[in-house]
Parts: structure tokens; C-alpha cells; sequence
């Protein structure tokens, strides 16, 4: 591709981030789906035409579309009332477990609290997120104080270097494995990691930046810092442990009980300074039981179910459906862990049998995909992270109302690019971008 039109499409892409981070509301899908699948367009063009020459060009572009983000008030997403509010309430001297968003208020007084709580998205749950993430939302809080503007910048400035990090850590396990270092452009340019992590504030960003190190770690046989590195990524996103029995065919049973003993070890330590008593860890366990049993949200197998079952006994049967959906994701899982050898593409597989049968799948819960996706040679998961914005649709109007039809098409057309990738591609062909194959 010749320069000029390189830095034409470069150009471009970056206005349309500032249109997305400042201009665009959620509710306004039309334009919002014009310009993400834009961006995606763009983002193809780019990669599927990129010459070696570019690769630097392509680097530092990628980091500029996250920075030009970092001072845009998220528009996709409002969970980050939460955020600060969990870190206002540290800094006041109480722990973020204790108290609903409104039991605190009934007990309390604060000026910006009261600010931040008619936005809040989840005022009668107790708080889900874990240690490493309420650190930072106290650090954050500490430096904002009651200025939401700075809380935001703190918070994103965060995700932002850690984003720096997972790309570096990226471009030396793809050297590791001796291939082509351009699969990092899978990641670096992708437009729903970079509007959904950095853009609006989702510690996905954390979870795969710890995750990678923790493998890298692990590559170079440091146990102990690997195992301390996945504890920081559970710490974030509580997902990563599902990867310790990935390692028994690497290291042996013994060995990865050693492994998981550590890990386990170093996230208590980490956590008993905030989750310390029975009552704290009830809270904890209560919301996230309302949160397996009560919510839904572009879920598209359970929604076929859940479809099935309400026109068989006349009421939504989420409860029932729920537990359905752990066990085949259970049953799954087992499958992997006794089929996959590779840790990373292994992570990948149980991580997509978990959001598969998952009853919310939120767009940037596909972020850890798209990382993992360089390290298995289908390119189905960068077609559903370019689909995926198309539930933003169900924003358009109060009360949100999720359009079953687009769910549908979204998961439709998803599986049957998988489908063709299985049936009609070379076992060693990698489609759509980027024709290398990752494997150990």
C-alpha cells in the first residue's frame, strides 16, 4: 500500500475514534453502528494491506487511537459510576463490601456520592469487583478526590499502560514462537479492544495483560512469578483460574497442584485486607448469584433455550436454563482440559465454551479473545468482535429492550464462519487477515 494511503486510512480511523469517544451516545445506534463498523473496515484495510515497511507506522498508531481516548467521558458503557464510587468509598474509610450503593446512603452523607448514585447501574447489588480492581479504583479515587473528570483520566491512564504492556508482552511470545510479528496487529488495531478496554474503561485490559505475563513467565520457567502474575489476573477478572489445569500437561499433575496452591496463596494474601469476613464474602457471593441468575443480555445460545423453554412452561425459565448452561459449559471445559496441550489456544477454547454458553455477553468480554486469537489459527472471533457492537441497538430506548432478531443474526452468522473455517479451510491455513499459524 502505497504511504500516502496509508496515512490517509490512519487519519481517518482517528477521527472516527474522537467521533466515538466524544460525540457519539449509545442510544444513538445508527450512527454509532456506522462508525464502529467503519472503523472496522478501516482496520481490515489497513492489515490486509500493510507492508513491512509500516509495521512501526502501524505501532504507533495503534497507541494513538487509545491515548486520543483517555479524556472522553465513556459513552458505551456506564459501569464506571461504580468504579469511582467503590473508590470513594474506600477513601472515606469504609469497605466497598459492606454496603449497597443506597444502604450506604441511608447511613451516610457525601456530597459526591449522592452525585454519582442516580447514575449508578446497580444501586441495591453489593460490589463484584475484586481486589486488584478496587486498588485501583481507591488509587484513582485518591488522586480525583471529587472531581469526576480526573477520576476518569486516572482510571483510563491505567488501562492505557497496561494495554502498552500487553502489546509488548504480545510481540515477545509471538518472537518466542518464531512467527510473523504482524499478528500482533490482530490486537493492536482491533476496534473493539481499543474502544471498549482504553475507550471505556473495562479491566479486560488488567485480566490480559496479567494473563500473557503470567504465560510468558511460565514459558521462561519462572513458576513462582508466573503463578504471582496469574493471581494479579484473577485479581482483576476472577476467568484466569480457569486456566491452571491447562498446565498439568505441561508440568505434570504434582507440579501444577504446587502451581495452583501458589497462586491461591498469593491472591489471599492479596485479598484479606479487604474480603476478611464471612459477611464480606456473602455480599460478594450474593451478587454474583443474582448476577449468574438474573440477568441477560446477548446470550445467544441461552437465549435459544431460554426461547424453547418459556414456550414450554409459559414463564421465563432463567433459573433452570442457568444451571443447564454451567453444566454444558462444565462438560465442555473438561473436554478441553483433557483434548488441548497449548496454554494459550487451550485458554481460548475454555474461555469461548464459557462466553458461549454464557446468558450475558456484554461486547468487551470478547476482548480476551481477540488477545488470544493470534495463538489459534481461526479468525472467527475478529468476525463476532465486528458483530458484536450490533447489540448496542438494545440502548436505543428506556427501558433497554435487547432485539432478539439481531442476537440472533449476530450469533448466526458467527457460527457459520466457523463452520467454514473448519469444513472448507487447510488445517494449516489461517483465513481472512493474517495467513500464519501460532501453535508451540
Amino acid at each position: 500500500m502505497p504511504r500516502l494511503t496509508l496515512y490517509s486510512l490512519l487519519i481517518i480511523s482517528l477521527a472516527g475514534y474522537v467521533l466515538m469517544g466524544y460525540f457519539i451516545e449509545r442510544s444513538n445506534f445508527e450512527l454509532l453502528i456506522t462508525v464502529y463498523t467503519s472503523l472496522f473496515l478501516l482496520s481490515y484495510l489497513i492489515i490486509k494491506n500493510k507492508g513491512a515497511y509500516n509495521f512501526n507506522v502501524l505501532l504507533l498508531s495503534g497507541i494513538l487511537f487509545r491515548f486520543c481516548l483517555i479524556f472522553s467521558i465513556p459513552a458505551l458503557s456506564d459501569d464506571f459510576y461504580r468504579f469511582i464510587w467503590d473508590g470513594r468509598i474506600q477513601q472515606l474509610g469504609f469497605n466497598p463490601f459492606d454496603f449497597t450503593p443506597r444502604q450506604f446512603l441511608n447511613q451516610n452523607s457525601d456530597a459526591f456520592l449522592n452525585q454519582l448514585f442516580p447514575l449508578l447501574n446497580s444501586p441495591d447489588y453489593f460490589s463484584v469487583y475484586p481486589p486488584f480492581s478496587q486498588i485501583l479504583f481507591k488509587i484513582a479515587s485518591g488522586i480525583g478526590q471529587d472531581n469526576l473528570q480526573v477520576n476518569l483520566i486516572v482510571l483510563k491512564s491505567m488501562i492505557f499502560f497496561s494495554e502498552i504492556g500487553t502489546i509488548y508482552i504480545l510481540y515477545r511470545l509471538i518472537l518466542k514462537r518464531k512467527k510473523d510479528l504482524s499478528l500482533v496487529l490482530i490486537y493492536l488495531l482491533n476496534p473493539l479492544v481499543i474502544l471498549e478496554l482504553t475507550g471505556n474503561i473495562h479491566f479486560e485490559a488488567f485480566m490480559i495483560f496479567f494473563f500473557l505475563l503470567t504465560v510468558l513467565l511460565f514459558y521462561n520457567q519462572r513458576f513462582i512469578g508466573s503463578a504471582a502474575a496469574l493471581s494479579l489476573a484473577i485479581q482483576a477478572k476472577l476467568l484466569p483460574i480457569l486456566v491452571i489445569p491447562l498446565l498439568i500437561k505441561k508440568i505434570g499433575l504434582m507440579k501444577t497442584v504446587w502451581y495452583g496452591l501458589i497462586c491461591i496463596l498469593i491472591t489471599t494474601l492479596l485479598s484479606i485486607g479487604i474480603i476478611n469476613t464471612p459477611e464480606r464474602i456473602s455480599h460478594i457471593t450474593e451478587s454474583l448469584n443474582l448476577y449468574y441468575g438474573k440477568f441477560e443480555f446477548n446470550g445467544g445460545i441461552y437465549l435459544l433455550f431460554r426461547t424453547i423453554g418459556w414456550a414450554a412452561i409459559d414463564y421465563n425459565p432463567i433459573v433452570l436454563i442457568s444451571k443447564l448452561m454451567i453444566l454444558f459449559t462444565l462438560t465442555g471445559m473438561v473436554y478441553i482440559y483433557l483434548k488441548e496441550s497449548d496454554t494459550l489456544s487451550g485458554f481460548f477454547w475454555v474461555l469461548l465454551i464459557y462466553l458461549g454458553f454464557a446468558a450475558v455477553v456484554h461486547p468487551w468480554y470478547l476482548t480476551p479473545l481477540v488477545a488470544l486469537s493470534i495463538f489459534v489459527r481461526y479468525r472467527f472471533i475478529l468476525v463476532w468482535s465486528a458483530l458484536i457492537p450490533l447489540s448496542y441497538m438494545s440502548y436505543r430506548t428506556l427501558p433497554y429492550n435487547e432485539n432478539y432478531w439481531i442476537t440472533g443474526l449476530e450469533y448466526f452468522i458467527v457460527v457459520g464462519y466457523l463452520y467454514w473455517e473448519v469444513k472448507f479451510l487447510a488445517p494449516a491455513s489461517n483465513p481472512v487477515i493474517l495467513k500464519n499459524e501460532v501453535s508451540e
